[in-house]
């Protein structure tokens, strides 16, 4: 009975200090809106990928575990140093740009086209059928001399169904390729 008499006070205060903690957690949300491109330009040199690439000068530059390098405004790179801090977070999809060392062991492979006026710069544009819908895969691919390199155009818009949507993503590819040079 006198274990139960002390046992019981500290229980009671244990439940009611987890159940403050339960109330007071709250979601974190990382409200970081998109941050307009700078008129101003720097140049981001990426000497093991063998490119520059021309970008507004409010962007930011972020590297990543699986050694691409992803371009994105201000107030995206707020978001991710949001999210980096609170696991689990809310927020919102982004854009950019995407640049890493492709996989592919053949230059050539699902290459549509070059890119007009842009040696060794080749537009690469996949497609596949799941359900009667076709889905669409488009970037950028550069031969450089230290090896073949993909660039993406991020977008959180889905996925790309229409022959339209894709046009107008390589026309977007064509531009990206206009901020890049090779070493």
């Amino acid at each position: 009975m006198r274990l139960i008499k002390f046992l019981l006070p500290a229980i009671t205060a244990c439940v009611v200090v987890s159940s403050a903690t339960i109330v007071q957690a709250k979601p974190t949300i990382c409200d970081f809106g998109e941050e307009a491109a700078s008129k101003i330009k720097r140049t981001v040199t990426l000497t093991n990928m063998g490119i520059k690439v021309s970008i507004p000068a409010n962007y930011r530059s972020i590297a990543l575990k699986d050694g691409s390098i992803e371009f994105v405004d201000n107030g995206t790179y707020q978001l991710f140093q949001c999210i980096a801090k609170n696991p689990g977070a809310g927020g919102r999809g982004y854009f950019g740009i995407k640049v890493y060392k492709s996989k592919i062991n053949y230059l050539y492979s699902n290459v549509q086209d070059m890119v007009p006026g842009r040696a060794n710069f080749f537009i690469v544009w996949e497609k596949r059928q799941e359900n009667n819908t076709t889905f669409h895969a488009l970037k950028l691919r550069i031969k450089t001399k230290k090896g073949i390199l993909e660039v993406e155009d991020i977008n959180d818009n889905g996925p790309i169904t229409t022959e339209q949507e894709a046009n107008e993503l390589r026309t977007g590819l064509i531009e990206i390729s206009s901020i890049i040079d090779i070493l």
